[in-house]
């Protein structure tokens, strides 16, 4: 096999070039919405429509992960420790709420490179994949609300938080970049669906989707905030977008020559002649690559161009739900790896102790992977 043509052959493919473009337009827009004081107007907002120091703490933390930053539970870890000054909660217990809340949308959310690469290599529909992931969110805030939460105990009553109608169009008025993403993939979607309808069938990559809703939220964020051009162009340019630009290139080269040198099915067969069942090794691998990487593109890129192809199911249903079991696992193992920058961050902040902060995390790990478990039983069964 021709080692360099099929890198190549993957670096020059639209593939690639959509997911390069589209993790380099969202550090971009991170970074403008950081320095032009976006991120923080948009936490503030929602401080003002709550009595609870906790929910404030984790929806300030859940709101910062909705925009994917390196080490971002950094930027959201002093809003938590400020709203939770007054409380009785340890270093430890908030470093878990900071950490947990900040990646419950980590499993879907199209904004992650994780996800994108996970939608990209599974080659499946974006929002397939997002409706069979949504609910680990909903399993991850109630697993958080009663390991981290609760345990902490309700405090504000110096709070003056309350709903109102103009707090909530404050709210939503700061929250337009994350919308404006949301409604240009609904709608790109839904455009194309019914061009579809009288015989114009127009075949677009699904990650490709995102694009035009990131273009649109960063001129949205530049107008609304007066971003000097020369803020934007600095944003553009940084150096330190080059190493995850790398990091893509090489997993899909990696990914390339793996498919092209049929190496991912002699492994597949290896694994059989020892009679290891397929599901441990779609479980397994992916949790140990996210427990040494650290990262959600780290377990997607190194484990799942070697399990996809044990997904051996040609209803959809269920192909996706063996998806997103060892998208679960890979996760949890990531959240519990000791070099995840954003444990090490929070930890540091806090000044807490790494061993005293997992008694905090693994309860609600363990419920999410119970969780991914009987649902995957469920859909296979049914």
């Amino acid at each position: 096999m021709d080692l360099a043509g099929s890198g190549l052959n993957s670096i020059s493919h639209m593939q690639t070039i959509g997911l390069i473009l589209i993790v380099w337009l969202i550090m971009v827009m991170s970074r403008i919405m950081e320095e032009s004081g976006h991120m923080d107007r948009l936490v503030k907002s929602f401080t003002r429509l709550s009595k609870d120091d906790r929910v404030v703490g984790s929806v300030m933390s859940a709101l910062i992960g909705l925009l994917p930053m390196p080490g971002g539970a950094l930027f959201s870890a002093p809003m938590v420790g400020a709203s939770l000054l007054k409380s009785s909660a340890t270093g430890e217990q908030k470093t878990a709420l900071n950490y947990w809340f900040r990646h419950i949308w980590e499993y879907w959310w199209p904004l992650y490179p994780g996800v994108i690469l996970a939608v990209a290599l599974l080659e499946v529909e974006t929002w397939h994949y997002m409706a069979m992931l949504i609910p680990m969110t909903i399993v991850s805030i109630i697993a958080g609300t009663f390991f981290i939460l609760r345990p902490i105990g309700k405090r504000g009553g110096d709070n003056q938080g309350s709903v109102s109608w103009a707090g909530i169009k404050q709210f939503i008025w700061e929250m337009m970049p994350i919308l404006i993403v949301i409604f240009v993939i609904i709608a790109s979607t839904g455009l194309v669906n019914i061009l579809g309808l009288p015989g114009f069938h127009i075949k677009i990559p699904s990650i490709l989707y995102i694009l035009p809703g990131l273009v649109c939220s960063i001129i949205w964020v530049c107008l609304v905030n007066h971003t000097p051009f020369s803020q934007f162009l600095s944003a553009l340019l940084r150096r330190n977008i080059l190493p995850m630009l790398f990091l893509i290139i090489v997993i899909m080269v990696f990914k390339g020559i793996m498919t092209d040198s049929q190496a991912v099915v002699h492994i597949r067969d290896e694994l059989m002649t020892y009679r290891i069942p397929a599901i441990l090794i779609i479980l397994i691998m992916p949790f140990l690559s996210g427990l040494i990487t650290g990262i959600s593109i780290g377990f997607v890129g190194t484990s799942f161009p070697l399990i996809i192809p044990l997904f051996q199911s040609p209803q959809i249903i269920d192909y996706l739900s063996l998806a997103a079991l060892a998208y679960v696992f890979g996760y949890m193992g990531m959240m519990l790896s000791p070099v995840h920058l954003c444990l090490l961050v929070t930890k540091d902040h806090f000044k807490a102790g790494l061993l005293n902060i997992y008694p905090y995390i693994i309860k609600p790990a363990l419920t999410v992977i119970v969780t991914a478990i009987v649902l995957y039983t469920v859909i296979r069964v049914f």
